[in-house]
């Protein structure tokens, strides 16, 4: 025979269920910070440099334009 268990002790599995289930999340939220998190400020920081760059050189053409023709 099977042991039915009690109700303290399906409300304590309970909780020990929905504690697993919050630890797990917690565990996979700090896992992507740590995983991903560096990607993101890397790509950013390439963005950032890569529109500088394409800004400097629009607005260096458009200087040497003002002065050929104006």
């Amino acid at each position: 025979m099977s042991k039915r268990k009690t109700r303290s002790e399906k409300i304590e599995s309970g909780y020990r269920l929905q504690n697993f289930v919050l630890k797990t999340s917690e565990r996979a939220s700090v896992k992507d910070r740590e995983e991903f998190g560096y990607l993101a400020s890397e790509y950013v920081v390439k963005d950032l440099v890569k529109t500088l760059i394409y800004t400097v050189v629009i607005v260096g053409l458009l200087i040497v334009a003002k002065m050929k023709l104006g």
